[in-house]
């Protein structure tokens, strides 16, 4: 399980990700629940995507789905295309992220409804339960969204 004391050991993070039009600086993780990072995006030859989804939400029990932009379930498609990631499950588009250089990427689509996260975005803006956030900056690490202690 990834947590914010278990990083995968190729995990590097970008200088900038901007995640549905809002920025985080100097590394950081998108949405933690508890310690668990659901959703870990760093970089390589193409952006290295760590998915786990909640198998057991009484215990927050997660199970990896994709590990280092390699799908580790059946239900789980990933192209690549022209410098961006899709990842599908049963033909719902999950995630879309594009390396705009060595230091930053962009998550220009994001619904993780499919792994039991109520968390939604576009272009534009991220949805999390009832709240939006759009055009936000975080800086020095952390999480931007976390759930539960």
């Amino acid at each position: 399980m990834i947590t914010r004391n278990n990083l995968p050991s190729s995990y590097i993070p970008y200088s900038t990700l901007v995640i549905c039009s809002n920025t985080m600086l100097g590394g950081g993780h998108i949405v933690a629940v508890g310690e668990v990072l659901p959703l870990v995006i760093g970089k390589g030859e193409k952006p290295q995507i760590w998915l786990q989804a909640i198998s057991n939400p009484k215990t927050n029990e997660f199970v990896s789905i994709i590990e280092a932009s390699v799908s580790k379930h059946p239900a789980v498609e990933i192209l690549e295309q022209n410098g961006s990631i899709e990842v599908t499950i049963q033909n719902n588009k999950i995630l879309i992220v594009r390396a705009e250089s060595q230091d930053k990427a962009v998550v220009s689509q994001l619904d993780l409804r499919p792994i039991g996260l109520n968390l939604v975005g576009t272009t534009a803006s991220l949805s999390v339960g009832g709240t939006t956030l759009s055009g936000n900056s975080m800086s020095g690490g952390g999480v931007l969204i976390g759930f539960g202690g």
